[in-house]
Order: C-alpha cells, then structure tokens, then sequence
C-alpha cells in the first residue's frame, strides 16, 4: 500500500513538472522535456510560476534530436531557473485570467492631483465653518486648520501674520520710546511694513480659505473618477540605516 502511495506522489510529481527550465543563458532557456507531448520549433509557450502564473512567454527555437531538451527564446516576461512550462495552447486557466486581465496603467499623478489627495474631499460643514473662523475674527490659519488644510497652506498665515504683528508691535515700541526720549524721526517704515503685511497675509487667507476648498474637492472627485477606485495619500514613516524617512504613501 505505502508502495502505491509512494508512486502515485512520485507520478504526480513527474507530471508537474514535465517540462521545466533548466537554464537561462542571456533570454534563452534551456528546457528539459520528461513527458511524451513533444515541442517542434516555432511552438509558443508560456512560462509558468509554481502557483500557475504566467510568468513569461517564449518560443521554441531549437529542440535535440532525441526530443528530451529544447532551447526557447523568451519574448517576453521573465524566466526562470526551475519553472515549469506550457504550450500556448494548453495554458491553464489561472495563466489565461492573468493574461486577460493585465493590471490597470495608472496616469502619473501632477503636483496640484497629489496636493488634491493629501488633503482629501473637504465636507460642506468643515468649509463653512473653517470659512468663518478664517475670516473673522482670528485668522492666523485656524479656518484652514478646520478644513484640514493647515499643512498645506494654514502654516503660512501662522507665520506670515505672527511676524507682520511682530514687526508692527517693533515699530511702535521705537516710535513710543522715541517720544518719550523727545527725538523727532523713528522706525516708522518697520510700522507701515508690519501693517502692510498683515492686511496683505489676511486678505490671501480670507480669499483662500472660502475659494480653494471647491477646487480641491473637485480635482479629487475627478481622480477618484479617473482611477476607478478609492485613492489616498497617507503620511509614511520609514526608518533607515542613518535615521528615518518621511514620505507619503499612496493607496488605490
């Protein structure tokens, strides 16, 4: 009984492995032929993987007189040391899906389209509200903060506004301690310049935070179109030999 078992394991994995590669030299392959179906120069054949997925395609080129060994060009794919293969036509149905349904291309993202991800669709109540909060009576990229934006743009009112105040609250202190000192001329440009930048950073931030929410949710709806699925931009962390990376990474 063991005997029976035995040769029917050893059989099996005869059959398996009929015709396999035995060496790849350049993009040729040497195949080695254990069954009695015969290759004939000309035949397509298929490499496989040990789970039955196309791999590679090739063409036989040469086979020995004997008929246990044969050469093959490959024309495509890869091929491999110890792969089994299959005439083209007795590919199996788990290669022909492959073959049928080739992975989907996927356009090359722009700088604004992966701007558009990162941020992801702002909602109706984050834009009015984070619209509000921008243009009064703060500013400073809180609205921008509300409609997940700080990242992108709310940072820089952060700064812009901070430094202008800063500059303003300098200007003044000189020209009040220039009076109190009876001097006639102070830093009045780093006043005007303090000023003149806020209302500069404040204007831009009130326009931005109510017109460029739309946009970004239409530049992402159209590349959720576009590809057919759900994609999104996510912030990596990647360690390294000499410290860590930061990236972000796509999902489909």
């Amino acid at each position: 009984m063991n005997f029976i078992v035995s040769f029917f394991i050893l059989s099996t994995s005869l059959l398996a492995q009929a015709q396999t590669v035995e060496k790849v030299a350049g993009n040729e392959a040497i195949i080695v032929i254990q069954s009695t179906e015969r290759l004939s120069v000309g035949d397509k054949v298929y490499f496989l993987t040990e789970d039955l997925d196309v791999s590679g395609q090739g063409e036989i080129t040469k086979v020995s007189p004997v008929g246990n060994k044969a050469v093959a060009k490959v024309l495509a794919g890869i091929a491999k040391k110890g792969m089994s293969l299959e005439k083209a036509s007795a590919k199996s149905p788990k290669a022909a899906d492959n073959s049928e349904k080739p992975a989907p291309l996927r356009e090359p993202l722009s700088e604004e389209d992966r701007r558009a991800l990162q941020i992801g669709e702002i909602s109706t109540t984050a834009y009015v509200v984070g619209g509000i909060i921008g243009t009064y009576p703060v500013g400073l990229g809180i609205g921008h903060a509300i409609q997940g934006r700080y990242l992108d743009k709310g940072w820089i009112f952060t700064v812009g506004e901070l430094g202008s105040v800063a500059l303003l609250v300098a200007g003044v202190g000189d020209c009040y301690s220039a009076a109190l000192g009876g001097y006639t001329k102070c830093n009045s440009g780093l006043t005007w310049l303090g000023l003149m930048g806020y209302v500069g950073f404040r204007i831009w931030e009130i326009i931005d935070v109510w017109a460029a929410p739309p946009e970004i949710n239409r530049r992402y709806r159209e590349i959720k179109g576009r590809t057919g699925s759900q994609v999104s931009l996510s912030p990596l962390l990647t360690a390294t030999h000499d410290g860590a990376v930061l990236g972000l990474k796509m999902t489909f």
